[in-house]
C-alpha cells in the first residue's frame, strides 16, 4: 500500500511539473512556486492522500487522528486566507499538539 502511495505521488509530481513547463511554453505563463493553480493541484492530491490515511482502518488510531487534524487545519487555513498555497503548506507542516479526543472528531475503536 505504501509503495502505491509513494508511486502515485512521484508520478503526480512528474506530471504536474511537465504540465507546468508545457503551460509556460504554450501560454507564456510565468510559473512560480506560489502559483495558485499549481498549489491547488498539489493541495488536492495531498488532501486525497490524507483522506485515504484517515479512512483506512488498516492505519492505527493515532495515524488516522493526525490525518484528521491535518485536514481540519488545512481547511481552516484555506477559509482564513483563500490561498491554496497557504493551505497546502499547512497540510504538509501541521503537527497536532495533542491527539486527545475533541468534540467533532471521528470515534475510532
Amino acid at each position: 500500500m505504501r509503495y502505491l502511495v509513494v508511486k502515485s505521488i512521484i508520478i503526480t509530481s512528474a506530471l504536474v511539473s511537465g504540465f507546468a513547463f508545457a503551460a509556460k511554453d504554450q501560454l507564456g505563463e510565468v510559473v512560480t512556486e506560489r502559483n495558485e493553480s499549481i498549489c491547488k493541484q498539489k493541495f488536492t492530491q495531498e488532501l486525497f492522500t490524507q483522506q485515504r490515511i484517515f479512512s483506512s482502518d488498516r492505519n492505527g488510531s493515532d495515524k488516522r487522528r493526525i490525518a484528521e487534524r491535518k485536514i481540519e487545519a488545512a481547511r481552516q487555513k484555506y477559509n482564513d486566507t483563500a490561498s491554496f498555497c497557504d493551505a497546502y503548506d499547512e497540510l504538509l507542516t501541521f503537527n497536532p499538539e495533542t491527539l486527545d479526543r475533541r468534540p467533532g472528531d471521528a470515534q475510532f475503536d
